[in-house]
């Protein structure tokens, strides 16, 4: 297509499409012109007295990514880029003092991608001086937490030796400070920096500064600081602060625990530790941490044992068949649904979590399975009343009359035909679902 073509076309788009408008002006500003505009922008950002209700705050928060997606554009002086969005996030006190972001669409802009575009300008500015000053500033002039992702990347934008005076400033600036909120906030960046620097015993200093009897998730963040500075010893000590009749954050804690006896070399506790995490929650993930203690050669082995032992086990959960499906065990996973359907303990209130379930049986021609999903699906929304729902419901007896035509083996469950007749006797009094289902 010739170049002037495109170009015409682009113009009449422009017409019609906003984002096409900004986009065509984008390209064909210079930089200087872009950074001009981003900063008169800001200014008025900073001034800005209308007030943005949360119906509104989807397209603000749009507009705001534009804005930094212009400066991205521009590729300003690293130095430059960083000092602008500094003055962006500046405009937090006017924004979120008259805004309704209940939705979180507006601090998500703030939150993500203002930190990404700092981190990207801050870690290529040569002047690290420069750099911790204004992190020190920006991130201390906080009143709406969304400038506290900033310092979890002061290790990259920083480097070792800036960093390490960021941690003692910030000592510095705790020591001065008696709002209980403000020190709150410079424990959490302390607290960041000490775990990137890997000097654990500070983390544990400030953590522990608060308080006389670390609780779980201290003893936890506490014992993974030491094992990610090398000191699985001590690591495992904090660990063990932890009473071993809790049940708070017991994932979290066997995970570190099987971390510590691996950097131990002790394969066999390790191994038992993450055969433990895999029963207790089966899932890819914890399967995959499984096969890389007792070897990845042992796939198909693990998930054919753990499918009979589910089997076999007969306390069907969600869980397990997910499971089941994630690894292919089509089968297996539709004997555990029909248990549930046959025990009557399949919910069809959890619609997120079995609908997947029933799309994928249907994928896989497990028919019966699919039906007596949709099927708890459908009494659930009539069982409960739920009119706004009807329009699914009717969907799905539907569904269940298409599945019907390709069920021949219907178990004891009772073909379709004694199934309508049932719902007739039980819901025909809600005309409005009917009429759904009809398409009246």
């Amino acid at each position: 297509m010739p170049p002037e073509v495109l170009a015409d076309a682009l113009l009449k788009m422009t017409e019609h499409d906003d984002m096409a408008e900004r986009l065509v002006e984008r390209l064909i500003s210079e930089p200087d012109v872009i950074i001009k505009s981003f900063r008169r922008k800001i200014s008025g950002l900073k001034r800005r007295k209308k007030y943005i209700h949360r119906k509104e705050s989807r397209r603000f928060a749009a507009e705001l990514d534009h804005l930094l997606e212009d400066l991205e554009q521009a590729k300003p002086d690293p130095g430059v880029g960083m000092s602008l969005i500094a003055s962006f996030l500046e405009t937090d006190q006017t924004i979120f003092g008259n805004c309704d972001d209940s939705s979180g669409y507006i601090s998500d802009v703030y939150r993500y991608g203002a930190r990404s575009l700092f981190t990207q300008y801050a870690s290529r500015c040569t002047d690290k001086k420069q750099v911790l000053d204004l992190l020190i500033k920006t991130y201390s002039n906080d009143p709406y937490s969304v400038r506290e992702g900033l310092i979890d990347n002061g290790l990259e934008i920083l480097g070792e030796e800036e960093a390490n005076n960021a941690i003692h400033l910030f000592e510095l600036l705790l020591e001065e400070v008696e709002d209980e909120y403000q020190k709150g906030h410079y424990f959490r960046a302390i607290e960041s920096l000490a775990r990137q620097t890997g000097n654990a015993e500070l983390f544990e200093r400030i953590r522990m500064q608060s308080t006389e009897e670390p609780s779980v998730s201290s003893c936890i963040d506490i014992g993974r600081v030491y094992l990610e500075s090398g000191f699985p010893q001590k690591a495992l000590e904090w660990i063990n602060r932890i009473s071993s009749y809790e049940t708070f954050m017991d994932r979290e804690r066997r995970e570190i625990l099987q971390e510590i006896y691996g950097q131990f070399g002790d394969s066999q506790k390790e191994a038992e530790l993450a055969w433990l995490s895999f029963r207790k929650s089966r899932n890819l993930h914890t399967l995959d941490k499984l096969l890389k203690v007792i070897g990845e050669e042992k796939r198909e082995l693990v998930i054919d044992d753990e499918a009979g032992f589910i089997i076999d086990d007969g306390k069907v959960d969600y869980s397990d068949i997910n499971f089941l499906i994630d690894v292919k065990k089509f089968d297996e996973a539709e004997i555990c649904i029909l248990v549930m359907a046959g025990t009557k303990t399949l919910n069809g209130r959890f619609y997120e979590t079995i609908l997947p379930m029933a799309k994928s049986m249907e994928s896989e021609a497990k028919m019966l399975a699919a039906y007596v999903i949709y099927r708890a699906l459908l009494e659930s929304i009539l069982d409960r009343k739920f009119y706004k729902a009807y329009p699914y419901a009717a969907k799905y007896l539907k569904k269940l009359d298409h599945l019907a035509t390709e069920i021949e083996d219907w178990q004891d469950l009772g073909e379709h035909g004694m199934y309508h007749v049932w719902l007739n006797q039980v819901h025909g009094r809600k005309s409005s679902f009917w009429k759904h289902y009809r398409g009246e």
